[in-house]
This record gives structure tokens, C-alpha cells and sequence, in this order.
């Protein structure tokens, strides 16, 4: 019978604390705008790469299949490697996002072009690569090649799309 009352006597005590008006604890965060509006506030991700060439000129290498996952851990692509059909020369075109543009000078010594932009050549002769290197739409672009002279990468990056 003990027992009972003292737990009676609990359970009163227990509602009669919560019937009684106290103060709230404060507020740790202050109100301000949602989730989703931060995340649609923060800046977009770099664009992947989706520049091809065209398949009668060229295929794309895979990446190498490691341990189970295809290719290095990237946020995004910005590398594509291609195979030319006829010499089978390996093409690199990529995407420079941290890159400078690509800015015309005041009187350059030799006018490349792609796609109606101002192409820069940025062949290295140590290494034997021949690159051009183009600015579209704010984003710098590179077609590379170790088996291509400058003429030959120049118009295969008119064919990139």
C-alpha cells in the first residue's frame, strides 16, 4: 500500500510541475532563411565537360577501371580522351575552370581561331605536345596532343562540339 501512494503522491507532483507556467529556455538559433534557400543562394558547380568530336573522326577512351571505380575520384570531368580513327593518335580535350581566358593581344604575331574565338598555342617542345587553348562562353577549353602539329590540333578543335 506504501508503494501505491508514494507513487501517487509522484504523479501529482509530476503533473502540478508541469501545469505550472515557467519560462522557455532560450533560443540558440536565431530565425533567418531556410535551407533551401541557401543551398539555391550558393553559387552553381562548375559545368562537366560534354565537348566530343565527332565519332567518324574519333572514340572516346574510357577511363582505366582501378579497384572497382572507373577513373580517379572527380568532383566533375573536365578531361575527355579521344582516339583518332585513321592515325590512332591519342587527343586530349579538356576543361580549364581555373584557367585565365584567353585574350586577344593588341597585335598578335600569328591569328588562330576556334570556333570564332582567339586561340593561344601552348606547345611545349620538351615534351613534344601540341595544345591550343581557347576561351568560350567565360570558360577556357585546351585540345592536346603529343602526335599532332599545331595546324592539325587548330582544326581538330573546330571539330570539337
Amino acid at each position: 500500500m506504501l508503494c501505491v501512494a508514494s507513487a501517487a503522491v509522484a504523479a501529482a507532483a509530476l503533473l502540478a510541475i508541469a501545469a505550472i507556467p515557467h519560462q522557455s529556455a532560450p533560443r540558440f538559433a536565431e530565425p533567418g532563411p531556410s535551407i533551401l534557400e541557401e543551398a539555391f543562394a550558393r553559387p552553381k558547380p562548375p559545368p562537366t565537360l560534354d565537348l566530343t568530336l565527332p565519332s567518324d573522326l574519333a572514340t572516346e577512351i574510357q577511363p582505366l577501371r582501378v579497384d572497382g571505380i572507373y577513373g580517379p575520384a572527380r568532383p566533375a570531368p573536365t578531361v575527355r580522351l579521344f582516339r583518332l580513327r585513321r592515325s590512332e593518335a591519342v587527343v586530349v580535350v579538356a576543361m580549364l575552370p581555373g584557367a585565365p581566358a584567353i585574350v586577344r593581344p593588341a597585335n598578335p604575331p600569328d591569328a588562330l581561331s576556334v570556333h570564332g574565338a582567339y586561340a593561344a598555342n601552348y606547345s611545349v617542345e620538351e615534351t613534344s605536345i601540341s595544345a591550343v587553348r581557347w576561351t568560350e562562353n567565360g570558360m577556357t577549353y585546351e585540345v592536346s596532343s603529343r602526335a599532332l602539329l599545331l595546324g592539325d590540333m587548330v582544326r581538330l578543335a573546330e571539330q570539337v562540339h
